[in-house]
């Protein structure tokens, strides 16, 4: 079946916020849901991927362990960049909007692909982002040039040790900068492959004017969370009726 992208959106907000995430929370894990998935990532299997865990967990931020001259670690606490992708990416902002480079390494997080929203949102403010993260046997970089409205995604083999659930996000006032001063840590192996910037848009253009497919299971699903929170928001609201 096919769905507007304002209708999955509305309806992933109201499933996120039946998962427990707060209002801010849950209106970022949409649009980072909807986007990966109108851009030709795959957003609903990512869901899939997460969704059990979410239904038997508490939504919980990652915590700052460290702290030294624009290097910064997050400690994801087994959840999902879904959770604690914003704060990271909003750390690196808030750092390079001062006119400094700034290096945030979250570990213990998975499903690392869904932060390619929350990192084109943040270069509009003309800042500069490299990400890069382990997936399975190879790694994947995304770059994003200030006020780009796509990233670009590359994917290379892999090259000394990083631990699989871990993402470093790299910020700055422009590219140059960002790969001058962190060097070493972006040195990458032999280079794979591609998602070009025709692909992503191409790809989004069918969604708004074709429609979304969606599995009816998936769809199910989401709705079953959806009519938990109207069915809470009626109770409450019939509890204080008598005020």
């Amino acid at each position: 079946m096919k769905v507007s992208k304002n209708e999955l959106t509305a309806s992933l907000k109201k499933a996120f916020e039946a998962l427990g995430f707060q209002p801010g929370d849950y209106y970022d894990a949409a649009d980072m849901v909807v986007w990966l998935e109108t851009h030709g990532f795959d957003g609903f299997d990512r869901l899939l991927s997460v969704l059990n865990y979410l239904k038997t967990t508490s939504p919980s931020h990652a915590d700052l362990i460290e702290e030294k001259e624009g290097n910064f670690v997050l400690d994801g606490n087994e959840t999902s960049i879904l959770l604690c992708g914003s704060e990271a990416v909003d750390l690196a902002r808030s750092y390079a909007i001062q006119g400094s480079s700034a290096r945030v390494e979250v570990i213990n997080c998975y499903n690392r692909t869904f932060i390619l929203q929350r990192l084109v949102k943040a270069a509009q403010r003309n800042i500069a982002f490299i990400a890069y993260w382990r997936q399975s046997d190879y790694c994947v970089k995304v770059s994003i040039a200030p006020g780009a409205e796509l990233p670009e995604y590359q994917t290379f083999t892999m090259t000394g040790e990083f631990d699989s659930q871990s993402l470093r996000i790299f910020s700055g006032t422009d590219m140059a900068v960002i790969e001058r001063q962190f060097a070493k840590e972006l040195e990458f192996g032999e280079f794979l492959e591609t998602v070009s910037a025709e692909d992503m848009q191409a790809c989004y253009l069918d969604s708004v004017e074709q429609g979304i497919e969606i599995d009816e299971a998936l769809w199910k699903t989401l709705n079953e969370l959806v009519a938990r929170v109207l069915v809470e928001s009626t109770e409450s609201s019939r509890a204080g009726a008598g005020d």
